[in-house]
Order: structure tokens, then sequence, then C-alpha cells
């Protein structure tokens, strides 16, 4: 019979593999996340990964011919809590390890649609141009034909007219499935820049799930889904209920930052460096590209 440690032990190596292959994709992205957030990243994984090693070598050498006796015995006992206390410690970091990579996933999917509007405005532009260099009537129906073909902005107006109606589908409803597939729904939504769909499924999965381990994203992800939208106000509300509610989890000190930019442009400077404070204060080991942003940003607002 398997123990409960070596599931939960094969359960990290799992997800351990899966953020490995994660992170080795993202380092090919390019620049919407940076060489050296990816190699922090990277190293912590690392460190994960040795200590799992470690745990493992532990465990396997003291389940190998143990007597049954010996394995009710109080020394083996606190072993066994110490080892609990080892994987709850692993599976926080993996937490952490998976905010981090949502967050420069989404970097990359920003990116990507910034990338495509700045192609269908160039295409737009040059199919204007050889129209009007044709010199002539004559010359200029032939060019008014293919620029649609040529162009991606006849696509982009069908995906534009395409997404009101995709809407009744989603609806902000959730499809059945486990709270991680519901989660996953809703961020894919965020990444394909359907962000009113997204803060939709975000709202309903916590309504659903609100104590589950992906509430803290999930609450997090519906902020930004108002940020990026220039919603601020809602932005805020929702960035000030992710930290209150979740103040221990790997999204706060982010909860904190996008609050206080949310609070910024608002021009609630005061509020605004409140929050940077709360978070250079309190959260010493935020990650460096947090904590690097939110100098900036103290910086920039000439917080006291």
């Amino acid at each position: 019979m398997i123990s409960p440690l070596s599931t939960q032990r094969l359960f990290l190596c799992r997800r351990l593999a899966v953020a490995a292959i994660a992170l080795t994709a993202l380092s090919f992205t390019g620049p919407a996340f940076g060489q050296s957030d990816t190699r922090e990243l990277m190293n912590r994984l690392q460190r994960l990964e040795n200590e799992m090693q470690t745990i493992s070598r532990e465990v396997y050498r003291g389940n190998g011919g143990t007597p049954p006796a010996a394995s009710a015995s109080a020394p083996t006992g606190n072993v066994a809590a110490g080892f609990e206390v080892r994987l709850q410690r692993l599976e926080s970091e993996m937490q952490t390890l998976t905010g981090r990579y949502e967050e420069a996933a989404f970097q990359v999917g920003q990116l990507r649609e910034q990338l495509t509007k700045m192609q269908t405005d160039m295409d737009f532009r040059l199919s204007r141009l050889e129209q009007q260099s044709g010199g002539g009537l004559g010359a200029a129906a032939p060019a008014a034909a293919p620029a649609p073909e040529k162009g991606t902005a006849g696509k982009a107006d069908k995906g534009a007219a395409a997404s009101p109606a995709a809407e009744p589908e989603t609806g902000g409803s959730l499809p059945s499935g486990s709270s991680q597939e519901q989660y996953n729904a809703a961020f894919n939504l965020l990444r394909q820049g359907d962000y009113a769909n997204a803060e939709k499924g975000f709202a309903q999965f916590l309504k659903v799930h609100p104590s589950d381990t992906l509430a803290a994203n999930a609450q997090y992800w519906m902020g930004e889904s108002l940020y990026v939208r220039n919603k601020f106000k809602e932005a805020a509300v929702a960035f000030a209920e992710g930290y209150q509610k979740f103040p221990k989890s790997g999204k706060a000190p982010d909860s904190l930052l996008k609050l206080s930019l949310s609070l910024s442009a608002m021009k609630a400077n005061d509020d605004a460096c409140a929050a940077l404070g709360e978070l250079l204060g309190k959260y010493k080991d935020a990650s460096a590209t947090t904590r690097r942003r939110a100098e900036q940003e103290k910086n920039r607002l000439k917080c006291s």
C-alpha cells in the first residue's frame, strides 16, 4: 500500500516536471519576461528538485526493510512528521512558482496581442499606400480587391465580431470539471485577451470555490482583467480584497503592487504609497521583480 507521504511526493514530482517544461518553453518567448526573471524561476525550481531528491532518498531508506513494530515507534513517527512539514513547504513553494509562471505567460500573451495589433495596423496602412500610389482609378481598382486578403484587418474585424457571439456561450459560467480545469478555462480567456469573460469566469470560480488553493490566484487575475481595461476603481477593490483575504498567499505582494498602481492611476498617491510601504515592509521574501517594480513606483511617486 502506498503511503500518504509517497503519494504526496509523487504529486509534487509531477508538478515539478510540468513546471520545468513550462519554464523551458517560456525561455524562448522573447523579451516579455526577462532573462533574469526566467533564471530566478529556474534556480528556485532546481532547489525544489534537489530537496525532493533528498526527501525521496530518506523516505526510501526509512521504508526499506523496516519491521512493522519499528514503523510504529515514536522516532519513525517524528521522522514522518518532519517529512510532512517539508513536503508542505515544498508545495507552498510550488504554488508560488506557478504564480510566477502565470504572470510570465500573461505578459507574453499581452505582447503577442500588441504585436498582432501592430501588424494589423501596418498591413492596413500598406494597403492604403498601395491604393494611393496606383496613380488613377484604373490602377486603384485592382489594388482594392486583394487588400483584405493581404492584411489581417479583415480577419481582425471578423474576430472582433465573433467575440460578442461567443459571450452567451461563456457568459461567465464555468465548464464542468475539477476546480483546476475551471480555473484553467478562466485563465485561458485571460491569455486570449477576452478580459470581460475572464473576469466573469474568475468571479464565478471564487463563488464556487472560495477556499480553493487557487482562489488567491483567481482573485488576483480577476483584478488584472479589470486593470488592463483601465477599470482602476474596480481593479483596486479586487486587489485590496485579494490582499485582505489571502495575506499569506504568493499573490499577496503582487496584489499590493497592483493595488498601488490602480490607486496611482486614480491620483490617490498617498494610498498608493501606503500600499507600497506595506509590500516592501512586510514581504521581504517577495520576488526580486516585484520588489524592484515597487521601488521604482515608490521613487516615481516620491513616497516618503
